[in-house]
């Protein structure tokens, strides 16, 4: 893991890909002519989670789906214009659907792996052009801490850990003011979040790719808000 720069004000995210995207941040360079870059070296582990491509296009198209995406688009062209110059893109109900998820099991894993959720980290693939959706969660450090076998030995529970993040997922804590959030709402600050709060869905944002934006629990479960617009129901 190399330091190329930094950036101030805005982070940067990543892509449908899964990497960083920075058509539009401009980081600072270490120096003006950098001849090297500080650098460490990761060891770690992690689980690795596939999901059905048909299966999510289906999902997608569903005329339950679509009224959602629509809200989230509505909040996305908000967020612009209160952000000029951002080229921020929409990444689409497939990645918010798969985003949500992995915080769910993220939180869920790190009760039972033996690392804090701190410690742990995802990366969301979203790829519909070549039909692979996919979740990644991995740890990684720069001695042995990060080889010790708990996220590998949770993957072979993955099935519970799955189950028991869904069915923990349909209530939260803000419930219903956290079901009830319309990210097109017009004097909603909060553009980027369907029903995700500090209860339920936000984690560490050093743990989150996308900096704790495009999370909403109804595009996985049912929700006391909207019943009929999740993956998994």
């Amino acid at each position: 893991m190399a330091l190329v720069g930094f950036t101030r004000f805005e982070p940067a995210g990543t892509d449908e890909k899964g990497e960083l995207d920075l058509d539009g941040i401009a980081p600072a360079a270490l120096s003006p002519e950098p001849e090297w870059f500080p650098a460490i070296e990761n060891r770690g582990e992690g689980v690795f989670i596939t999901v059905s491509a048909p299966a999510i296009s289906a999902w997608r198209d569903d005329e339950e789906v679509r009224p959602r995406s629509t809200q989230f688009l509505a909040g996305k062209v908000a967020w612009d214009n209160e952000h000029p110059g951002s080229d921020r893109k929409f990444l689409g109900a497939p990645y918010i659907m798969l985003h949500s998820l992995a915080h769910m099991l993220l939180t869920r894993i790190s009760l039972d792996c033996g690392y804090p959720a701190a410690a742990l980290r995802e990366r969301i693939y979203a790829l519909p052009d070549v039909g692979m959706y996919g979740i990644l969660i991995h740890t990684g450090t720069s001695g042995s801490e990060g080889t010790l076998g708990g996220l590998v030995e949770a993957s072979r529970r993955i099935g519970e850990h799955l189950l028991a993040a869904l069915d923990e997922a349909r209530l939260c804590s803000n419930d219903p003011v956290c079901a009830e959030h319309d990210p097109s709402a017009e004097h909603d600050p909060m553009r980027l979040h369907g029903a995700a709060c500090h209860g339920c869905l936000l984690i560490a944002e050093t743990s989150c790719e996308q900096r704790n934006d495009w999370l909403d629990r109804a595009l996985v479960v049912s929700t006391l808000a909207i019943a009929n617009a999740a993956f998994f129901r």
